[in-house]
């Protein structure tokens, strides 16, 4: 069996595009453990380009794509188009759908389908460039629409006063050039749920972010810092502990298969939700297609359930050659 790994371009001086350097490597590894025969392509942005990556691949004539594309030059939002690409073409390829990834890339469009579904989720405004009423007293985060890997997630993202909220919206927007989520901040516990197919779900050990010896007023948020800056406070005090005591872990698992199946997830997914201190349970984010570098959560909570790195990438190829 031949694979064909693609991969964006990485983006030099971003941590959280560096760490599919390791993502290429996990899967390669995989692979030679395997004794598959696969060869890696590079995704460029333009129509030109992307007519040359097909040709290639039909010249590779791949059994299976290995589809680790996570972002795009031209905007995140339009990454979600190489996937498609990809699939319109004919070949077989690991992880979601095109329109899985298309509805859970947008978290604006992912909360709305959640809340048509009744998959809980908190309360949330938009912004465009048209200031919404936001309540007082509550507490909201802002978040960038299109983006993962909490790129745009700060301590400052966090807002309880809703004048100073309004004032850094058209900042915010100018930075990241895309509307922005202004999400109900849920206080209390970060959980998250792994799962994968092979034949029937299975539902990795469920993860709790712990945020040890955490200073006093500091959000506990996985901001960017948490996610990929080691020397940071945020980076060593948020451990993952599995089966967490005090969590109904039936009620996360039924509600992570919910969105499983509301987004038409395949392969490999994970779904991130806040417990607040009633023990209401609401999900943050859907992940299609989740990082697997070694350290990650996913691969976090396949070790956790006695599954290797090859045992996951060998459970994702065989996903996608069954469908």
């Amino acid at each position: 069996m031949k694979i064909a790994i693609i991969h964006e371009q990485v983006i030099k001086g971003r941590p959280d595009s560096d760490d599919l350097l390791e993502e290429i490597e996990v899967v390669a590894g995989a692979l030679d453990n395997l004794n598959l025969q696969y060869e890696a392509f590079a995704v460029f942005g333009t129509i030109r380009q992307l007519h040359e990556l097909l040709l290639r691949l039909d010249e590779y004539s791949p059994d299976v794509i290995f589809n680790l594309v996570e972002s795009h030059e031209r905007g995140q939002r339009l990454f979600p188009a190489v996937g498609g690409l990809i699939e319109l073409a004919g070949f077989a390829f690991t992880g979601c759908p095109y329109d899985a990834v298309m509805a859970t890339t947008n978290k604006i469009i992912a909360k709305a389908m959640m809340r048509s579904a009744g998959i809980p989720t908190p309360d949330w405004h938009i912004y465009d460039g048209v200031t919404p009423h936001i309540k007082t007293g509550r507490t909201y985060i802002v978040k960038p629409s299109c983006e993962d890997a909490s790129v745009g997630i700060e301590d400052a993202s966090v807002f309880t006063d809703p004048l100073k909220l309004i004032n850094s919206l058209p900042q915010t927007f100018a930075l990241h050039k895309q509307p922005l989520l202004i999400e109900e901040f849920i206080e209390g516990r970060e959980i998250n749920v792994s799962i994968i197919e092979r034949g029937e779900l299975e539902v990795f050990p469920i993860a709790e972010i712990v945020f040890e010896n955490w200073p006093l007023n500091k959000p506990q948020i996985v901001n960017y810092n948490a996610k990929w800056r080691p020397a940071t406070l945020e980076y060593v005090n948020t451990p993952r502990q599995f089966n967490p005591e005090g969590v109904n872990i039936k009620a996360v698992r039924d509600i992570a298969l919910c969105c499983w199946r509301l987004f038409g997830l395949r392969g490999y997914g994970r779904v991130d939700m806040r417990i607040d201190n009633s023990g209401n349970i609401y999900v943050i984010e859907v992940n299609a297609n989740p990082c697997i570098a070694h350290e990650s959560g996913y691969m976090s909570a396949a070790a956790e359930a006695g599954h290797t790195e090859t045992d996951v990438i060998r459970m994702i190829l065989e996903a996608a050659q069954n469908r």
